[in-house]
């Protein structure tokens, strides 16, 4: 028999209520070096936009400034909404994917509204 851990039961529970909104679905991860974001649709079957720290335009807009794991996040945010707004989606629902709402996950969250895309 398969255990779960605590962040997979989290990570579950969070989907469960997110899967009633009908909305697509901002998720989020985070990595010791790295932060991915992916916009899902609505029924989770394909991903519509993605952004990451290792992306080419993550890559390009950063140049040689040394950031923070926080700064990056955030950027990843701002570029990740500027894609979103682009394929003409205003509102999302975010999904932290089992981590707390703090930190880099937080700076992700705030960028992308800060940005007009609602969460």
């Amino acid at each position: 028999m398969y255990i779960l851990s605590a962040l997979e039961r989290k990570k579950i529970k969070i989907r469960k209520t997110i899967a009633k909104q009908e909305k697509n679905r901002l998720s989020v991860y985070k990595s010791n070096k790295h932060i991915y974001a992916q916009l899902f649709k609505s029924n989770g079957s394909s991903v519509i936009v993605s952004m990451s720290s290792l992306d080419k335009d993550f890559k390009i807009e950063m140049g040689n400034k040394l950031l923070n794991k926080r700064d990056q996040a955030s950027l990843v945010g701002v570029l990740l909404s500027k894609k979103i707004r682009e394929k003409g989606i205003s509102q999302v629902v975010f999904d932290r994917s089992g981590f707390k709402f703090h930190g880099r996950i937080k700076a992700v969250a705030d960028s992308i509204s800060s940005n007009g895309i609602f969460c």
